[in-house]
């Protein structure tokens, strides 16, 4: 098992080097920056289930114990999630939102990432999918505590912000544990293959989540233009004491069609 544990090091190191993570350090308003937030919740949403079917289908008393302590230590971040949604949009997300085109890619991934709870497989190799999501999220949290804390928002955000982090590494002795734990276990040739295939599904996942949020980070901002001022009436149109112009009644139903100007 040590070689799958080095092999999702490996990675991990990768992983921090996505071009996702150098998009946050773009001199920007953390508003923009951050519009990317708001495509994760499919994912957000999604993971309190893969963690609990995750530990559903162990059978080993012990190592069913750790995926069950572990998912009880993330209960409750979805709700920070959407709390700093809030706190960065001034609105909450509606469920059609998440069904919508510009979350297709969260969705995909986190698909490909639940499907893989489902696969027959060694509970090791569960244990293995729990420590290779939770390596990606300490690259993930950790740029991201730094981008609203450069910009100083970080007293106002708890799932972006080092808040999350801190509560993270809280949970790192147990980390620890479900390492050991697995540093001690042998695999057969064939289940290292397995194990080492499932580590790269699970980061191809999340490449494909980090490339459909760097649309967003990147989209131009657009300045906003003035208002336009109605157009002028033509002396044509306009009514003089004494004076005729088009029939009233042609006048009146010709009023009933304004012309509406593009804005």
């Amino acid at each position: 098992m040590k070689v799958v544990l080095e092999h999702i090091a490996a990675r991990q190191a990768a992983f921090a080097s996505h071009p996702f993570f150098e998009d946050l350090k773009q001199d920007r308003p953390v508003e923009q920056i951050m519009a990317f937030a708001p495509r994760l919740a499919f994912w957000v949403m999604t993971f309190q289930d893969v963690l609990r079917l995750n530990a559903h289908f162990i059978s080993d008393p012990g190592l069913k114990r750790l995926a069950v302590q572990h998912r009880s230590e993330e209960v409750g971040h979805d709700r920070w999630f959407f709390e700093d949604i809030q706190e960065l949009t001034g609105k909450q997300l509606s469920v059609s939102a998440l069904y919508g085109r510009a979350h297709t890619a969260t969705r995909d991934a986190t698909y490909a990432l639940i499907s893989e709870v489902y696969r027959p497989m060694d509970d090791r190799l569960r244990i293995a999918l729990v420590l290779t999501m939770e390596a990606t999220s300490h690259i993930f949290f950790g740029r991201t505590s730094i981008v609203v804390s450069t910009k100083g928002c970080g007293p106002r955000l708890r799932y972006f912000s080092d808040f999350h982090v801190q509560v993270e590494q809280q949970h790192e002795v147990f980390e620890e544990e479900m390492e050991r734990r697995l540093r001690s276990l042998e695999l057969t040739e064939e289940l290292r293959a397995q194990a080492i295939g499932l580590v790269d599904r699970a980061y191809a996942a999340f490449d494909l989540m980090l490339q459909g949020l760097r649309t967003e980070i990147n989209a131009p901002v657009e300045p906003l233009l003035p208002a336009r001022l109605p157009e002028p009436q033509s002396a044509a149109a306009t009514s003089f004491p004494g004076t005729s112009t088009k029939d009233e009644s042609q006048q009146d139903g010709n009023e009933q069609h304004p012309h509406i100007l593009a804005v």
